[in-house]
């Protein structure tokens, strides 16, 4: 590797960091129904506006040794986790897709998701907002795919998007009202079928069909695990959207070659 790509990769990484700081924000904010804008970030326990020191990504936490500088209260060490996450995911999207138009629309993408993920993680929901802020932001893909293509989309077909939105939601829609039919509830939320609508648009029918085949495996796996090793009730709600951003990032890395050893 030489020095250019160290500082390539490096920049992407400081990149993504940054925006996982953003997202640290949206995380807590969101459902809580609070703006994303204002009022800037603070402590929450003594309620100190943090200064541009204390916002560093991951360095802040790791200097200030996860504790506000003014009341000594801890800091999770989440905040510093999804950070770097986000900025090891933006450079893995680079590799994988290069220097192309792909590459940006697939770091909002991922960013969405980071989203998704963590919130409903906490409070097993996806709310509406970040589901239409992904509808909105999927017509970037359908735009890149009309005018000059859009590779994820696996297809030549004009209407490509179309079946990006509509058939994995379709398919989430109807495993949620046969569960309800089968065992008298639904195995899956609402929030967790109208996310695929995004998710077909920012990546396509087949991809995304993928991806929910790895996450009901990846999500009974654990739900196996989480009876018979951890000795936890069957009944107790297990958050589905995780499963299905790891479902999702499966079909983004290798999807493509699975799709071309099944044909």
């Amino acid at each position: 590797m030489n020095p250019y790509d160290i500082v390539l990769i490096a920049i992407i990484f400081i990149l993504g960091s940054v925006i996982g700081s953003f997202l640290n924000v949206c995380i807590y904010r969101i459902p809580a129904g609070i703006s994303i804008v204002t009022p800037r970030s603070r402590c929450g326990s003594c309620g100190r506006t943090l200064s541009s020191i204390d916002l560093i990504p991951i360095l802040s936490w790791i200097f200030l040794k996860g504790k506000c500088r003014t009341c000594g209260e801890k800091i999770s060490p989440r905040y510093a986790l999804v950070e770097a996450l986000e900025g090891l995911l933006y450079v893995a999207i680079f590799y994988r897709f290069g220097l192309s138009a792909v590459t940006p629309v697939m770091w909002l993408f991922i960013s969405i998701l980071t989203v998704v993920f963590f919130i409903d993680l906490d409070h097993q929901i996806i709310p509406n907002k970040v589901v239409l802020f992904g509808l909105v932001s999927g017509l970037i893909p359908v735009i890149l795919y009309w005018s000059q293509g859009y590779p994820p989309y696996q297809s030549g077909v004009w209407y490509e998007p179309l079946l990006g939105l509509a058939v994995p939601f379709s398919i989430m829609l109807g495993i949620a009202l046969l569960s309800v039919l089968l065992f008298k509830q639904s195995g899956i939320g609402m929030g967790d079928v109208k996310i695929y609508a995004p998710i077909g648009l920012f990546i396509g029918w087949k991809l995304a069909l993928m991806s929910i085949w790895f996450a009901f495996f990846f999500g009974g796996l654990f739900g196996l695990l989480w009876i018979f090793i951890f000795k936890r009730d069957k009944k107790e709600m297990i958050p589905f959207a995780p499963f299905i951003v790891i479902g999702v990032l499966m079909a983004v890395f290798w999807g493509e070659q699975l799709l071309l050893y099944l044909y």
